[in-house]
């Protein structure tokens, strides 16, 4: 087999390059209807990982394709188009060409508009090519959408202007995308039912469907110091917050939490009269993707109708080092309640003239330790099981 194009008929590597792309658009095609009709849930996700590998990969192909196309000669049209043909013969090829960029780079900004780490195959993670962005999210799911439809209708135009070639005008245009076959090798048949079969999946295709600011927390309720030694502080909502990281398909994932209160009473000279006591909803969890939320609070997860709140009482401190502490406590989610030791780091400043303390640490968490994992969830080969809780509360003096 000849590698290389000609000015006759389209080399090997052009020829695989086309239809590896075809077979990938029909698999991509085929797994985005399968992910429409899925429930929420870790299947569906699972599906779309993979739709996002094979998107990526047909971005590579794309691109190694037309860098390939530049290093050969192209078989020029057959004389015997009429100008209009030929005209249309190029907006066509572009567009394909155009697409097959588009469709992958916006479905990869829409990943990362939707905080979902695109993971290839499993190998590496992707970096995100926005930050999360609901809005924005909204929006390329539907330029996605829209381009998908336009691509399978440029493929059902590609597809009926090659088979009127072969069938209709007789030339050559179809056959030199072809392997050079013998007459009666059974080949032949095969390769024809393939091209029927693509004609066929482009008309089902042209018919369906393809598939940072800070969040404000809620004021802490005024409450008296605990013992009588520590003083007591208020959130600051505007400059503070508390979330995690979770992995999901071999990439991190942020979240937060939109609503908690939090009574914070606490002196270094005093740990023993120190305390304190955050109430978390789970109900307000926010990752910047409305179906994952969706999932979150559900009773496979966190179950938020039934359990809507978090909550994280200390029973102890201990100092660490100058400013570095940590809080010995109980943390209770889903009625499952676990001891946790937290490092923290507690600091005094002033702002403005004005006393101010920043409140800041984490801790490692496993979410099947506290039963955020029912079903088809305790699988961690999508959803891992260690979560990393963090927070930066900013603290003003009561």
């Amino acid at each position: 087999m000849q590698l290389r194009n000609t000015l006759s008929r389209w080399g090997g590597v052009t020829q695989t390059f086309h239809w590896v792309i075809v077979i990938l658009i029909i698999t991509q095609f085929v797994l985005a209807r399968i992910e429409h009709e899925m429930p929420l849930g870790l299947a569906k996700f699972a599906v779309l990982a993979r739709h996002k590998s094979i998107g990526i990969t047909i971005l590579i192909l794309a691109i190694l394709r037309l860098l390939w196309r530049w290093m050969n000669p192209v078989p020029p049209l057959p004389d015997t188009l009429k100008p209009y043909e030929r005209v249309l013969a190029h907006v066509s090829h572009f567009g394909l060409y155009l697409f097959l960029f588009v469709q992958p780079i916006t479905g990869w900004i829409l990943s990362s508009a939707s905080n979902f780490p695109v993971r290839y195959f499993g190998l590496f993670t992707l970096p995100n090519l926005v930050a999360p962005d609901k809005h924005l999210a909204e929006v390329m799911h539907e330029v996605h959408e829209w381009s998908f439809n336009i691509l399978a209708a440029l493929a059902l135009l590609h597809i009926a202007a090659a088979l009127k070639h072969h069938f209709v005008l007789k030339d050559d245009v179809l056959r030199r995308m072809l392997p050079q076959v013998p007459q009666r090798c059974p080949m032949r048949r095969a390769l024809a039912g393939f091209l029927f079969l693509s004609l066929c999946t482009a008309i089902v295709m042209a018919g369906g469907e393809a598939p940072n600011a800070a969040p404000a927390t809620t004021p802490a309720p005024a409450a008296a110091a605990p013992g009588g030694g520590a003083p007591s502080y208020t959130v600051d909502p505007a400059k503070s917050w508390l979330g995690f990281t979770a992995r999901q398909s071999g990439g991190d994932v942020d979240g937060r939490f939109d609503k908690f209160t939090a009574a914070i009473a606490f002196a270094d000279a005093n740990l023993a009269a120190s305390k304190f006591d955050v109430q978390i909803s789970t109900q307000s969890v926010n990752t910047q993707d409305d179906n994952r939320d969706t999932v979150l609070r559900d009773k496979d997860l966190f179950d938020s109708s039934k359990f809507p709140t978090a909550h994280f009482v200390s029973t102890a401190f201990t100092r660490k080092a100058a400013g570095q502490y940590e809080a010995t406590g109980k943390l209770t989610i889903r009625d499952v309640t676990r001891e946790v030791r937290l490092p923290f780091t507690f600091q005094t400043t002033q702002e403005g003239g004005k006393p101010v303390a920043w409140l800041k640490g984490g801790v490692g968490l496993n979410r099947l330790d506290y039963g955020v994992g029912q079903g088809d969830w305790k699988d961690t080969s999508v959803a891992e099981n260690p979560v990393r809780v963090k927070f930066e509360l900013r603290l003003l003096p009561k």
